[in-house]
């Protein structure tokens, strides 16, 4: 199988996210930066132009004389006419303070004074402009900053890509590699404890989970061409035959008999088919066995079949009841149609419910219940039981069998939960 490759790639789109996501977040701090530099160094010259206008306006309040400025970057124009025309530009309307550019490295700021004095207060501030003087130099900053969380950045990508994204891409080939192995589905990540080992273990389990359904239908087409096919070859040449002379009663007992046959190996087929028949519970085994019992035409009606019975009073058990009535049926269409003589022995000693019938001669049981074991007209303990196997493997119970000295001998041991083993050990 050609293994598919990703159309696009998220590693590159998280080294691109990363990337620029650090380089927005630059872009930002920069102009926030840079915009937080310009207001404090205007804040700061607003302040140094309001000392001054105090202290000329309170030297004006106390003896009416204008004082020269403290400082010499500060100019006092005491009347109109002494202003600059372009500063009283800058000053019409209702401003009282304004700045003023020109061209080369001077830079104005202008405030008018209170009414009485009629003065205007101007500010040479080119040389106290720190952040555009600096500005070609403190460009490296940010570049250098830039720089270095771009670096940060893309180190984070990868140890995200090696941490996250890899192990998903490394679990997609191992599933890949493993999706026609008939073995459970064995992935390396599955015993992290973060959320990849979660997503591993969830995979191992719907996988396996597919793949036993998978192995159940592919059971189930076999099972249905290995059990039906002589009992519907027998039944359409009964019915062939009965075309041109009828059906005597043996005859019709034959084909009920095969009819009812098919329908419980069918039953059983579906049952074995669906995935919740493996789903265990604890039930009563004693009332199944005694309904599957009266069930049997060719027990109940026989006045000669030696029946021996010795069950406890209750022999709970885990399983699943409607695959266990199927194990039963088996169990009992063997006894009726094989044994030698109309009897059957059924008792439950020491943890085995064993099944005993006589037979004309001992058989090897090693092989009876491998599938193609049994003969072309039988469904019987002598010619193979592996319809019986599977179920004993669904239900997950043991069992063994002799033949010997003329008697065939199964002994069948459900699984019982402690508590039951005890009340068991009690009343048997």
């Amino acid at each position: 199988m050609q293994a598919e490759t990703p159309r696009s790639n998220l590693q590159r789109k998280v080294f691109t996210l990363f990337g620029g996501f650090t380089l927005l977040l630059c872009l930002i701090y920069s102009g926030i930066g840079l915009l937080t530099a310009y207001v404090i160094e205007d804040q700061l010259l607003d302040n140094l132009i309001n000392e001054e206008a105090r202290y000329i306006e309170q030297s004006f309040r106390n003896d009416g004389t204008l004082p020269s400025p403290r400082l010499p970057m500060f100019t006092l124009y005491t009347s109109n006419a002494d202003t600059p025309p372009e500063f009283l530009t800058a000053l019409a309307g209702e401003q009282r303070r304004a700045e003023y550019f020109v061209e080369g490295h001077q830079h104005f700021h202008l405030r008018e004074l209170s009414p009485g004095t009629g003065a205007i207060l101007a500010a040479e501030v080119g040389d106290l402009l720190t952040v555009s003087s600096q500005s070609g130099r403190l460009i490296w900053l940010p570049l250098a900053v830039f720089l270095l969380t771009t670096l940060l950045a893309l180190w984070l990508a990868y140890r995200l890509v090696t941490s996250a994204i890899r192990p998903i891409l490394n679990l997609a080939r191992e599933v890949e590699s493993q999706a026609t192995s008939q073995s459970p589905l064995a992935l390396s990540t599955s015993s992290r404890h973060d959320e990849i080992g979660f997503l591993a273990r969830t995979l191992q389990r719907n996988l396996h989970e597919l793949q036993q359904a998978r192995q159940r239908e592919a059971e189930f087409t076999h099972d249905v061409s290995h059990e039906l096919r002589t009992n519907l070859a027998i039944a359409s040449n009964t019915l062939a035959l009965a075309t041109e002379q009828g059906l005597n009663v043996e005859e019709s007992r034959k084909l009920s008999e095969i009819l009812a046959a098919m329908n419980r190996t069918v039953s059983t087929l579906l049952t074995l088919a669906r995935s919740e028949s493996f789903e265990r519970s604890s039930f009563d085994l004693r009332p199944l066995v005694e309904e599957r019992l009266l069930a049997r035409r060719e027990i109940t009606m026989c006045a000669d079949f030696q029946l021996d019975v010795t069950l406890p009073d209750t022999l709970p058990v885990t399983g699943h009841p409607q695959l266990a009535a199927s194990l039963l049926d088996i169990l009992l269409d063997n006894t009726s149609q094989h044994a030698s003589q109309p009897a059957l022995l059924l008792h439950y000693e020491g943890g085995a419910l064993t099944f005993e019938n006589p037979v004309a001669e001992d058989l090897e049981t090693t092989s009876l219940f491998e599938a193609g074991a049994r003969g072309p007209d039988s469904e019987g303990f002598g010619q193979g039981l592996y319809l019986a196997n599977r179920i004993f493997s669904a239900l997950d119970w043991r069992f063994s069998c002799t033949c010997e000295n003329g008697k065939f001998s199964l002994r069948v041991f459900p699984t019982v939960d402690d508590s039951d083993q005890q009340h068991l050990a009690k009343s048997t």
